[in-house]
This record gives C-alpha cells, structure tokens and sequence, in this order.
C-alpha cells in the first residue's frame, strides 16, 4: 500500500518579491516559511523546478 500525502503551497505575490510558504494537510499539519523569491520569470520557475525533482 502506498503512502499519500499533501502538501499545500502558499505565494504571497507582490510587485517586486513573492514569499512562499508549504503547510502540511491536517489540521495539525506544520506550516514553514520558505523565503523569498524575485518576481521575475526565472525567480518564479526555480522552486518549482526544485520541488519537482524531489522524489515522492
């Protein structure tokens, strides 16, 4: 049997920097503050890029 699990990602856009944030599902799931991002094209796709080379 597989093991599945969710992680929700929140981005707080602004004009200059977006800051990211990953919560856990439940409600007792952890919420962790990532960073900050540029809010150029190639600032936006570099975390996702990373996340999905991230095995499950």
């Amino acid at each position: 049997m597989e093991e599945y699990s969710e992680v929700f990602v929140g981005l707080d856009v602004a004009k200059d920097r977006h800051a990211i944030a990953l919560a856990e599902s439940g409600r007792t799931g952890e919420v962790r503050y990532v960073g900050e991002i540029s809010s150029d094209s190639d600032g936006v796709e570099r975390p996702f890029e990373a996340a999905s080379k991230v095995p499950p």
